[in-house]
């Protein structure tokens, strides 16, 4: 790989793939799991038919259709998804969000050791080559991303290797006032090595903040994934809980939903303190449109609940989302059909269990849609111990782990949980829990990505 042909802008060659530098070290040198593994290898027929064994009602069919099914816009996509039970101990999992540039890569153990490109290389041959060979501009290939470097690297790499050609790979940051790529016309263009703006036929976008300020719709550049894809909810949480409650109401006579916690939309910040009192006292609020953990506070007393209105008081005229806190321990008094708790880790030595979610990424093949990693985080604190009066309830809740600092993006990744050996069994997850939590993202899936074809391809029929 060139160092820099321009500014924020390097020239990845055939043959600059590096199986270091594009997974975390312990993934890298990790064995995946067998149940994992096995999971991995179902094909449609079996997860179907299991899916229909674990949820009677479900419609065969119907599922079977969901796990086939193309999605136009919506190609390449990420869930994370909580381990939950009630007062009854009937276990779930529950969608959080989902995400139209998720991470996941380099925290996924090899399935095959001899297929050293790992899941680069099958979201790349099986998903992002036969789009670009349908796709009828001219152009280079690209990559542009304005964060997670380990992973955009190595699908720069990827496509290089897959194409046999060079790819531009180029840092779009938000704000940025000299950036690399310009659209004109809804065509990318990227700055070359000398000073040239480049023709992209086709890119793998991985812009995560705002990048509607700076792509833009109906692009003419394929893109994977398209900016309505974020617009329909991958990158908007209230969007996106709306296309799931039309799922729900959709699919409802086949016996198949998306699981939720109890969600309000639309919520003024003038509401806000009235909702956290009649909530109980805890709850959630989401900024729809915030990623990687940002914008989300989870309140469980009045000074977390002020700490949250100062901290959201800058804009008074945005709505939020609120959501039913999925709590640590059972709570007397609560609604036992909307109160959940998370079932954690498996105890440790020290009798600790962790909050964990399961990060779900999968791709549109053209066989249907396929898991293609799968991983997952703990909290920093555990859920049985009292939180102490000084610590925030993020602690024992929150599970993301980017940490979003002066000089750019760290991660916490001691408490990535790989699906090795050595770690899966610390979820008490099984088979059946990873089968469910795939159909389900597939259901999100489905329904964002409906939800663009009906709301942009409108708008493409009048542009």
């Amino acid at each position: 790989m060139k160092l820099s042909i321009s500014s924020n802008v390097h020239l990845v060659e055939p043959g600059d793939f590096e199986p270091a530098d594009h997974w975390y070290p312990r993934a890298l040198n990790s064995q995946i799991h067998p149940l994992v593994a096995a999971f991995l290898n179902l094909n449609h027929d079996q997860m179907a038919a299991r899916f229909c064994r674990l949820n009677p009602r479900a419609d065969h069919e119907t599922v079977m259709k969901l796990l086939k099914y193309q999605p136009k816009y919506f190609r390449w996509s990420g869930t994370d998804l909580m381990h939950v039970t009630n007062n009854q101990g009937l276990r779930k999992l529950t969608l959080i969000e989902t995400n139209s540039c998720p991470s996941g890569q380099k925290s996924m153990p090899l399935l095959d050791f001899s297929f050293e490109h790992g899941g680069y290389r099958r979201l790349i041959e099986k998903t992002f080559k036969p789009m670009v060979e349908k796709h009828q501009e001219e152009g280079a290939l690209a990559v542009i991303y304005d964060k997670n470097p380990m992973e955009n690297v190595g699908y720069a790499a990827t496509i290089a290797e897959v194409f046999g050609q060079n790819v531009y790979l180029a840092q779009y940051k938000l704000g940025d006032k000299d950036a690399p790529v310009e659209f004109r016309d809804g065509k990318m263009f990227v700055r070359g090595e000398k000073e040239e703006w480049v023709e992209i036929k086709a890119a793998f976008r991985y812009v995560t903040q705002e990048p509607w300020t700076r792509i833009p719709k109906h692009s003419k550049t394929l893109l994977l994934n398209p900016i309505e894809a974020c617009l329909a909810g991958g990158r908007n949480k209230e969007v996106a809980s709306e296309a799931y409650d039309r799922f729900n109401e959709e699919f409802e006579s086949k016996g198949i939903s998306i699981f939720t916690p109890k969600t309000y939309r639309n919520v003024p910040y003038g509401e806000l303190q009235s909702y956290f009192e009649k909530m109980g006292g805890s709850m959630v609020i989401k900024v729809p449109d915030s990623n990687a953990g940002q914008g989300v506070y989870t309140v469980v007393n009045q000074k977390e609940m002020d700490f949250a209105l100062a901290e959201l008081a800058h804009d008074p005229d945005e709505v939020f989302i609120i959501q039913e806190l999925i709590h640590s321990n059972y709570t007397e008094g609560k609604d036992p059909a909307d109160t959940w708790y998370h079932l954690g880790t498996i105890p440790d030595s020290k009798g600790r269990s962790f909050a964990f979610d399961l990060r779900m990424m999968m791709h549109a093949t053209e066989d249907g849609m396929r898991p293609l990693a799968i991983y997952s985080r703990k909290s920093g604190f555990p859920l049985n111990q009292p939180l102490p009066e000084d610590m925030n309830s993020w602690e024992v809740y929150g599970t993301n782990l980017s940490i979003k600092g002066d000089d750019g993006w760290t991660y916490a990744d001691e408490r990535l949980i790989l699906f090795d050996v050595r770690n899966f069994a610390l979820l008490g997850l099984g088979i059946d829990e990873l089968i469910r939590g795939f159909i389900q993202s597939i259901m999100a899936v489905y329904a964002i990505d409906q939800n663009a074809i009906h709301t942009f391809d409108k708008e493409a029929s009048i542009v």
